[in-house]
């Protein structure tokens, strides 16, 4: 493969790629050297990897890179990305590294960069890549290459359970559902529920690397089996992690799948309630049920663009007590500032056994909205052109919008918004609505404007266009919904 054909490789938040087509030990020793160089060739790195059947040999392959430039590698083995990123802030590392591609398919693998806290890179990434790129590595010499140590991965995974144990107020006992979809939470979570006092079962426990049970993405559509275990063992909720445990899905105690903001919002109030307020983050797509229930409680909300390193940062900015995404990860300031599914499971264990109310009955109190996510192909060259056009339109309208992560635009009674991805030649389309009908007109306008933006520019072969003037006319103007938000 040609150098510059594996720029696709880089991501927004990290590397991906499929093992031994784009991403091979060649290629992992390449970027390990990039990241020692980056890192000046004299830090002390903790590199984790997750059950992904190539996740030892490319840890291995980074590890050779990042010596060779005289960082010491401290590898701690099997371990979720959590506890990784624990074992990076805890044990006072400078640098972190993990070998993952989270949900990805089984083929696929890849790496993240973490901060001597624990949470990822953001403009880092760049510098990175570009040095990648460039190479003119740093090599040290054969008597100062670095050392590389192995780490107790037991000890490490002790550590950090009773880290939590010791921070959590925990009373009464509740049975759990448990399912790590033959990912790494398996490591973790199981047990520190049992150390909790609460009974515990288990779906797709076995780490496996081809993901056998589920995909490694747990989404409504392949939580069956967690479903079933619920309902059958009479658990209190259930729990579905990702592949390296960075994202968990719950579903009550009648098997059914929580909303993601839901949840959030009940452990925000817990802790609003504790603490007597406080801010709250949310990226941009989750809910308006954020902001209604969370000041309600006497919280604040604040949005932030998607991606959990983004989450990280705003968190140490506004000293955030709790935040969420839509794609399910969540964040308990209180230990640390990545995000990290288990931790949050037991927090809300907390909130259950503290109030002696099923989650059910706690998700039933919050209001739902009909909401909907699309992912509409663009090519990537003009992606990006698309949405800026978009945003003239509907200033230019008198449209009320938020431009934190691509176009929201708000409506007295709902929104729509259009994001770029950060990793495919596509957008993702969303809107909400107080009603079904009107979150559908307001989905189906928006994607016709996206729609009839990206003809007009395919047809120009890339070249810049003004909107086309047939664009329909704008949804919800009036006096409430006019001025802009930047």
């Amino acid at each position: 493969m040609a150098m510059r054909e594996q720029e696709k490789i880089f991501r927004a938040y990290d590397v991906r790629g499929v093992v031994n087509v784009d991403l091979s030990p060649e290629v992992m020793a390449r970027i390990g050297m990039a990241f020692g160089t980056h890192l000046g060739g004299n830090a002390k790195v903790c590199v984790g990897h997750d059950g992904r059947t190539s996740s030892e040999l490319l840890e291995r392959a980074f590890i050779s890179g990042l010596v060779s430039t005289g960082c010491q590698a401290t590898s701690v083995g099997l371990v979720p990305i959590p506890t990784s990123n624990f074992a990076t802030m805890y044990r006072k590392f400078d640098a972190g590294a993990y070998i993952t591609a989270s949900h990805n398919p089984p083929e696929y693998n890849g790496i993240r960069f973490r901060h001597a806290d624990g949470t990822g890179y953001t403009q880092e990434n760049e510098a990175v890549k570009e040095q990648f790129f460039k190479g003119d590595f740093k090599k040290a010499a054969w008597n100062s290459l670095g050392k590389i140590e192995e780490a107790d991965t037991q000890e490490v995974i002790d550590q950090y359970i009773e880290f939590i144990l010791d921070k959590t107020k925990f009373k009464g006992s509740l049975k759990v559902a448990l399912d790590p979809g033959n990912g790494v939470s398996t490591l973790t979570a199981p047990a520190l529920f049992r150390k909790l006092g609460a009974q515990v079962e288990m779906v797709n426990e076995r780490i496996d690397g081809t993901f056998p049970g589920r995909s490694p993405h747990p989404t409504e559509k392949n939580l069956q089996a967690l479903q079933e275990l619920v309902k059958k063992t009479g658990a209190a909720f259930g729990a579905a992690y990702d592949g390296d445990g960075d994202r968990v899905v719950f579903v009550d105690e009648l098997g059914r799948p929580a909303q993601v903001e839901k949840i959030g919002i009940i452990i925000s109030k817990w802790m609003l309630q504790n603490k007597k307020g406080g801010r709250i983050i949310a990226n941009v797509p989750c809910s308006m049920i954020v902001e209604e229930e969370i000041e309600k409680a006497g919280g604040e909300v604040m949005r932030v663009r998607v991606g959990d390193v983004f989450i990280s940062e705003a968190i140490k900015k506004h000293g955030a007590i709790f935040a969420m995404e839509i794609s399910a990860h969540f964040f308990v300031p209180t230990y640390w500032f990545f995000d990290d599914p288990v931790l949050t499971t037991v927090k809300l264990a907390e909130v259950l056994a503290a109030q002696k109310v099923p989650l059910s009955k706690l998700l039933d109190a919050i209001p739902s909205y009909p909401i909907i996510e699309k992912e509409v192909h663009c090519p990537d060259a003009i992606k990006f052109r698309v949405v800026d056009k978009l945003v003239e339109h509907h200033k230019h309208m008198g449209d009320r919008v938020d431009l934190t992560d691509g176009l929201k635009v708000l409506y007295a009674d709902g929104w729509g918004m259009v994001r770029p991805s950060n990793t495919q030649p596509a957008v993702r389309l969303f809107a909400e609505a107080r009603t079904r009908p009107r979150m559908e007109e307001i989905v189906t306008h928006l994607e016709k404007e996206f729609q009839d933006t990206m003809a007009a520019l395919n047809h120009e072969a890339g070249s810049v266009m003004d909107v086309p003037s047939k664009l329909p006319h704008g949804l919800g103007h009036g006096p409430d919904t006019g001025g802009n938000i930047n």
